[in-house]
């Protein structure tokens, strides 16, 4: 499984299937060099924002732990923000508006590469949050 620009056929199953590898590499404490990991780091770097988008979601919805949200955050959703960010902000504050697990996971964002415009929204999204995530 690759994921790259030219792949823009990437299907819901084989994006399930990466979550469920991601996530479980993540409970087990396994580090960031593993199979899925490098294809999670490739997908953040490399595919289009819609595929990125919707593995965020995918991941989000398979989440069971602080831990998970906060890779979710720290990685998929933070790469999305630094490079689409102008594009894709609305579609945060939309989301977060409706979905609370996904408006506390974006209080383990950084604003890495983000623009100011885009950082200083993701600000005021996760001082709405009441519980934030802990590290």
């Amino acid at each position: 499984m690759q994921v790259n620009e030219a792949d823009e056929k990437f299907n819901q199953a084989e994006l399930e299937q990466l979550a469920r590898r991601w996530l479980s590499d993540i409970r087990q404490n396994l580090s960031g060099a593993t199979e899925s990991g490098k294809l999670v780091v490739s997908m953040n770097i490399d595919a289009p924002p819609e595929i990125q988008w919707r593995f965020i979601l995918i991941a989000l919805s398979q989440s069971q732990s602080d831990d998970e949200l906060s890779h979710i955050a720290a990685g998929p959703i933070e790469y999305l923000l630094s490079w689409h960010g102008e594009s894709y902000i609305d579609v945060i504050e939309s989301e977060a508006a409706s979905n609370p697990k996904f408006a506390r996971a974006l209080t383990g964002v950084w604003q890495h590469m983000m623009r100011d415009e885009v950082w200083s929204r993701v600000q005021w999204l996760q001082k709405g949050v009441s519980e934030p995530l802990q590290y």
